[in-house]
Order: structure tokens, then C-alpha cells, then sequence
């Protein structure tokens, strides 16, 4: 048995070209500001792609980039300043601050000082907390590629089992109960000894690690749906997931690295910069 491909780049591509024509029904372009901070590679990659899908759809970018390059000793006051910034600043509609950020800085309270409002990532804990009671509010990105990957199988998902890893069960909360409400029945694991005994029971599979690799063939139930939202750069400068390429000899359907779960992450978070600035309007 051979997985069938989920084609993240395809279905974002359909997507964005809806989007694209929605934003040029508006009459007043919207803005994204992206704070990046540190020289993470792979973070550095995410930016670029979500500076690239703006111009394709219309939405003017604006990037912070604070690390070697520039603002290289910038301090957490700083930061805040920034975002204090932007949160007025009429022509940006989304903020968001890439992660990860270096530990030095607070994460939590850089994130949390973003206008919910301009919360593009859903990472603030209002829009998370809004979330979790089902009330209205941004809902993060991410979640929704999650969703919309799996949607794309067209498989029966009610009362089916699925497993999330992730070194953050905080951050997995919302992802937990996203999945729940698709209909399944959701276990957050971190990836650790013995974690095979609850993997090879998942009928969905969303793995969020961050190791390159850490998915072999044999853990995953035959035909299962592997999402894999790892991105890791190798030594050959290649970008591999958190599951091995031979798992698409188990699963039956499985996200490729990269043109997985990236591209249509990227897709949702102009989605919802696109609904910022249309609230606005209202």
C-alpha cells in the first residue's frame, strides 16, 4: 500500500486564488506585519513564504526583522514598544511574532501583548480561552490547515481515534479540541519511550515535535491519516518532517515536507488578515 498524497500546496493554491478576488473587493488594502526575532533558518523560511503569498494576494507585508542583520541587541522592552506600534497602526490589520522566540526573551507576555483583535496567529490567551468556550474570536492558522488537510481525505471521522505529539500540551489544547470537534476522540502524547503503544493506535495522526524523522513506518496503523507539521533543515539544506519518508508505506494518507501542511498554513493566516481588515469595514 502506497499513502495517498495530501497535496497542501494544490489545495492552498484553490484557496488563495478566492481569496486573492476578495481582496481586491475591498475597499481598502489590508496589512500584515511579521516580527521576527533571532536568525532561526526554518523561521526565517516561514517568513519568506508568508512575504511571498501577500504579494500574490494582494495583501501589503511588512516585516521586523530583528536579529543579526538588524536591531541584533534588541531587548524585550523593545519588542514591546514595537508591538505597542503596530496595535495602532491603522494599515496593519494582522500581527504576528514568529515562533520560536530566543529563551531569553518571555514568550507569553510578547505574544499576549498583540491586540487581539490583530491576532492573526490566535496565540493571544483571549483568543485561545475564545476557542476552547466555542465563542467567536481569531482561530489560529495552523488548526485550520490541520483541518483542512484532514477534511480533504473525505474519510469518515466520527468516534475514530486520534493522536497529537507535541513537546507542548498547552499549545496542543486548542488543537485537541479542534480535532474533537471534527468527531474524534484526541489524546495529546509527548514524544517520548514507549509512545508507540498510543501512535499505532491513531486513526489520525498530527505530529508537532520539531525532530526530524521521529515517526518510523512501523508506529503508524495501516492506513492511518499522518498529518506531519514538523520542518526540519538537514545538513544538505533539504527540509524534512517529523515523519520518515517510508511511512507513506503504512498510512493512507499522509502530508508531504515540505507542500504539506506549510503551504496551506500560510493560506489561513492571509485568511484571516483578510477577515481582520473586513471587521474593520463593518
Amino acid at each position: 500500500m502506497s499513502a495517498k498524497i495530501i497535496n497542501g500546496k494544490e489545495i492552498a493554491e484553490n484557496i488563495l486564488i478566492d481569496l486573492r478576488q476578495k481582496v481586491l473587493d475591498l475597499n481598502r488594502t489590508p496589512g500584515l506585519a511579521v516580527v521576527l526575532i533571532g536568525d532561526d533558518e526554518a523561521s526565517k523560511l516561514y517568513v519568506r513564504n508568508k512575504k511571498n503569498a501577500c504579494i500574490k494576494v494582494g495583501i501589503n507585508f511588512y516585516d521586523y526583522l530583528c536579529g543579526d542583520t538588524c536591531f541584533k541587541n534588541i531587548t524585550q522592552n523593545q519588542i514591546l514598544e514595537m508591538i505597542d506600534y503596530l496595535n495602532k497602526d491603522k494599515d496593519v490589520d494582522g500581527i504576528i511574532v514568529q515562533l520560536p522566540i530566543p529563551q531569553k526573551f518571555d514568550t507569553n507576555l510578547i505574544i499576549n501583548r498583540i491586540d487581539p483583535k490583530k491576532d492573526v496567529d490566535g496565540f493571544t490567551k483571549i483568543n485561545k480561552e475564545k476557542f476552547l468556550k466555542n465563542k467567536p474570536g481569531i482561530v489560529s492558522p495552523l488548526m485550520q490547515a490541520i483541518t483542512e488537510a484532514i477534511k480533504s481525505t473525505g474519510e469518515n471521522l466520527e468516534k475514530k481515534e486520534a493522536v497529537i505529539i507535541s513537546n507542548n500540551e498547552a499549545y496542543s489544547l486548542t488543537r485537541k479540541k479542534d480535532l474533537e470537534n471534527l468527531g474524534l476522540n484526541t489524546k495529546i502524547i509527548k514524544p517520548v519511550a514507549g509512545m508507540e503503544k498510543e501512535i499505532i493506535k491513531a486513526d489520525v495522526l498530527v505530529v508537532i515535535a520539531g525532530k526530524a524523522g521521529l515517526i518510523k513506518k512501523e508506529m503508524i496503523k495501516p492506513g492511518a491519516i499522518v498529518i506531519d507539521v514538523g520542518t526540519n533543515l538537514t545538513k544538505d539544506n533539504t527540509w524534512i518532517g517529523d515523519v520518515e519518508k517510508e511511512a507513506e508505506q503504512t498510512a493512507g494518507f499522509i502530508t508531504p515536507v515540505p507542500g504539506g501542511i506549510g503551504p496551506l498554513t500560510v493560506c489561513m493566516l492571509l485568511k484571516n488578515v483578510y477577515e481582520a481588515a473586513e471587521d474593520k469595514l463593518e
